[in-house]
């Protein structure tokens, strides 16, 4: 009798988690710091890609995070330093939260959907 074996599923994405983050702090420090509560950082199960949109009803299949107050509860943690691209500023952000956006993957959050489980 052969054991059954199961693959994990996709490594989250961290180019997407970090393109997602830099979109978001473009606009949130484009001309002045306004971060945005409605915006949300979102994974997909299927691919485990990310993108950053405003607040809904989640798509099945899909885990969303605020960004504001969530993710980055500190105040103003997505405020860009003086001479810092957005890029630099999500890469330094994503560093900062990595271990805790890896933890989602493990997971089936869709309770109707089939596919790899935690042990």
């Amino acid at each position: 009798m052969t054991q059954a074996t199961t693959s994990p599923p996709p490594m989250l994405d961290r180019p997407a988690v970090v393109a997602a983050i830099a979109d978001y702090l473009m606009e949130a420090n484009h001309g002045g710091y306004r971060p945005d509560a409605r915006k949300v950082l979102t994974v997909r199960k299927s691919d485990r890609r990310a993108t950053v949109r405003e607040a809904a009803a989640p798509v099945r299949g899909e885990v969303f995070y605020f960004i504001e107050g969530e993710l980055f509860s500190r105040a103003e943690a997505t405020r860009l330093g003086d001479g810092e691209s957005p890029l630099e500023g999500a890469e330094r952000l994503v560093d900062e939260i990595w271990d805790r956006l890896w933890v989602w993957n493990a997971y089936d959050f869709a309770r109707s959907t089939s596919g790899w489980k935690a042990p």
